[in-house]
């Protein structure tokens, strides 16, 4: 039995692996996979659309049948279906209404690559800032990890979500926490920068972390994050003498 997770559509939304495919993709390919959403087996459907979020964009014309799949019964098709249209990207941007629905789905994969996803396509994703906000006190790493990468990926427009990212620069979890920087740094706002100086400051922070603070510091380009900044670098290099 297949495992309820195409882990090659993750993967391929994710950038992580090239999904390119050989053929080129033909407008029957498309029609047979947009019925076999329709099919009365699950597998069947499932596979359909993971077929279809290899096409990414060439299945634009699918996104219709797709945000059906998101009211599926069975969890390998809904989730399938969202990581479908976070391949197909802008061209999916029709699914904004649904995804922000299936942000909130009981299924926490289903919420995770939603999130995902919702940054993926980009236009109208300042719509979902509310629930994505709210995702970021989901009990579930992967879930808030999403969620933050999300509104990062919105950009200048993610401006009001700035105080709950800086939130979770306190988190526990590493991989949160860095995220959050990348966030804040993407978002370019200054009110993110009082949270970055300050988890600069952290000696006993993940290295990684404390880069990419500087670094966003140093985007934003405030003069108190540049002089933050220039003090970072002065007190590696007195580190690094003393050593």
């Amino acid at each position: 039995m297949r495992k309820s997770v195409d882990w090659i559509l993750l993967f391929c939304l994710l950038g992580l692996v090239e999904c390119n495919t050989t053929e080129p993709i033909q407008e029957p390919e498309i029609k047979k996979l947009t019925k076999d959403l329709k099919s009365k087996n699950a597998e069947v459907r499932a596979d359909a659309a993971f077929a279809l979020g290899r096409r990414k964009g060439g299945a634009k014309n699918a996104v219709p049948v797709l945000i059906q799949a998101l009211e599926d019964q069975d969890g390998r098709v809904r989730i399938n279906a969202v990581l479908a249209l976070g391949l197909i990207g802008a061209g999916a941007k029709d699914a904004m209404p649904a995804l922000i629905r299936t942000l909130q789905d009981p299924n926490s994969d289903i919420r995770e690559y939603s999130a995902y996803t919702v940054g993926r396509i980009g236009e109208g994703a300042v719509n979902a800032m509310p629930v994505l906000i709210q995702a970021l006190q989901d009990e579930n790493t992967g879930v808030r990890i999403s969620a933050i990468w999300a509104l990062g990926s919105i950009g200048v427009g993610a401006k009001d979500a700035v105080p709950a990212i800086t939130k979770s620069l306190l988190d526990k979890d590493r991989d949160i926490r860095l995220n959050a920087v990348n966030a804040l740094g993407n978002i370019g706002s200054e009110d993110g920068v009082p949270a970055l100086i300050k988890a600069l400051g952290k000696p006993d922070e993940d290295w990684s972390i404390l880069d990419s603070a500087a670094e966003a510091l140093t985007r934003i380009g405030t003069l108190e994050g540049m002089q933050a900044v220039e003090d970072f670098h002065q007190q590696q290099t007195e580190d690094a003498n003393f050593d």
